[in-house]
């Protein structure tokens, strides 16, 4: 039995001036939407876009990573350091701790990034058992070189919607991200280590 277009006029109505540049994913939409008979097609939509774009945006910052000759572990890494903020130190402990991995797993990367020169250890003044860890310059430079090349990838991409778009396009994400409470997306900054 054919469904009425009713979900499909809803869809026009609700996509606005952006129907007159309907795409693939539209298409699928309009077939979902008569033989899935319980689908919302612009929910589904909406997933389908976010999963899609989310592939592109990996795609991209794997592409940015290659090109300095790193990889997302060490990348995120640094990120963490840097998110400390100044001397951008760490125990290994903390680092694992933040990165949610075994102290095993964390020794291994960190092994590699001191090899690469990207970090080193220092004794930790508060314990005479540990070490932190800190950036090289090598580390602060290929970290920043990465994160501005990206920045610069995804403003371009960013860039076909103005500036009040993608604040609107912001705001509607981020409240879709409180559907998923348990994923750790809550408001204020990252609890101190």
């Amino acid at each position: 039995m054919e469904r009425p277009n009713d979900d499909l006029d809803v869809l026009d109505a609700q996509l606005g001036d952006l129907t007159r540049e309907l795409d693939e994913l539209d298409a699928q939409l309009e077939v979902w939407a008569r033989e899935i008979p319980n689908l919302e097609p612009v929910t589904e939509g909406i997933v389908e876009r976010i999963q899609t774009l989310g592939k592109a945006f990996d795609r991209s910052l794997d592409d940015t990573l290659a090109e300095f000759g790193i990889d997302r572990h060490t990348f995120h890494v640094l990120g963490k350091l840097r998110q400390v903020g100044p001397p951008y130190q760490r125990s290994a402990g903390q680092l694992a701790t933040r990165m949610r991995l075994s102290s095993g797993a964390m020794t291994n990367r960190l092994d590699r990034m001191e090899a690469a020169g990207l970090i080193r250890r220092l004794p930790d003044p508060n314990d005479r058992r540990g070490t932190l860890v800190e950036p090289t310059q090598a580390g602060h430079d290929v970290w920043d070189s990465t994160v501005g090349t990206q920045a610069q990838r995804e403003a371009r991409i960013a860039s076909v919607l103005d500036e009040s778009e993608r604040a609107d396009l912001h705001g509607l994400l981020r409240r879709l991200m409180r559907a998923f409470p348990d994923k750790g997306h809550h408001a204020g900054p990252p609890p101190d280590d």
